[in-house]
């Protein structure tokens, strides 16, 4: 009964440990950003990280079952990493600098609605609406949307007293409307980029659908995914920031940040 029991809640104990982990990520992430670290420099360091961990790892496992390194997978690989690595990381860094840690978490959460949605449009999944589980992704994609309205265009009253403390808490930046244009601008900027985050996460996630077909060595195609994403990263950043001192991890929260990726 206990072995049923432990399979059973296996995949539930998985997606909690995975929300676990991006909530601590999302927090060390604002925090260094907000100590000066460069958004491409922490996506590029983050991306070689991961490379470096994972890239033995597939090298022995699966060297025996790998397949054949094609072009038609090198060009799938190339935008799964522009898509589900490079874009995707960065945007997400850019919307939580210019909002909140509590606000960019909850709305990640619009990924599987617009995943979706694109699966429909694409004719990679039938909507059949007649069915229950069809008229059951409706609702559920209905009530994600009204709650991403809510989320981002409803600011309520703070849920700690202001007055009592002279550092605005997290909770009173979030509710709290700013109070000027420049503020109400930053915050829809910050919006946008993390719609586009999901956008771009949505689009890989269906790479992915393509991908594991034509190459199923998921650590393999995960090991070059992140290399090249490595590469992507490290070029824009290089155009981008010419001088050294933005490479330079100054703090321990900043190396703790970037070896995070490993989780």
């Amino acid at each position: 009964n206990l072995t049923m029991w432990v399979q059973e809640w296996k995949l539930v104990m998985g997606m909690l440990a995975f929300d676990l982990i991006s909530a601590v990520m999302t927090a060390l992430v604002k925090k260094a950003l907000e100590q000066g670290l460069n958004r491409l420099v922490l996506v590029t360091l983050r991306q070689l990280v991961a490379t470096i961990f994972l890239a033995p790892i597939a090298f022995f496992k699966e060297r025996s079952t790998r397949p054949k390194l094609t072009l038609e997978v090198l060009a799938y690989l190339f935008f799964s990493a522009v898509f589900g690595a490079a874009l995707s990381q960065y945007t997400f860094f850019y919307g939580l600098q210019y909002t909140t840690a509590t606000f960019a978490i909850t709305f990640i959460n619009l990924s599987p609605v617009l995943t979706f949605l694109i699966a429909v449009v694409m004719r990679m999944e039938p909507l059949k609406l007649k069915s229950m589980a069809g008229a059951a992704k409706i609702t559920g994609t209905l009530t994600s949307l009204a709650g991403l309205l809510l989320l981002s265009l409803y600011k309520g009253v703070p849920l700690t007293d202001q007055a009592a403390t002279d550092a605005p808490s997290p909770a009173a930046l979030h509710h709290a409307a700013p109070s000027d244009s420049s503020g109400n601008r930053s915050w829809m900027l910050g919006t946008m980029a993390l719609l586009f985050n999901c956008l771009c996460f949505s689009f890989w996630l269906l790479l992915q659908t393509k991908l594991t077909k034509k190459y199923p060595a998921i650590y393999s195609s995960t090991a070059i995914m992140f290399f090249i994403s490595t590469l992507q990263g490290g070029a824009v950043t290089l155009a981008m920031e010419r001088h050294v001192s933005p490479w330079m991890l100054t703090s321990k929260l900043e190396i703790v940040t970037v070896l995070y990726a490993l989780n």
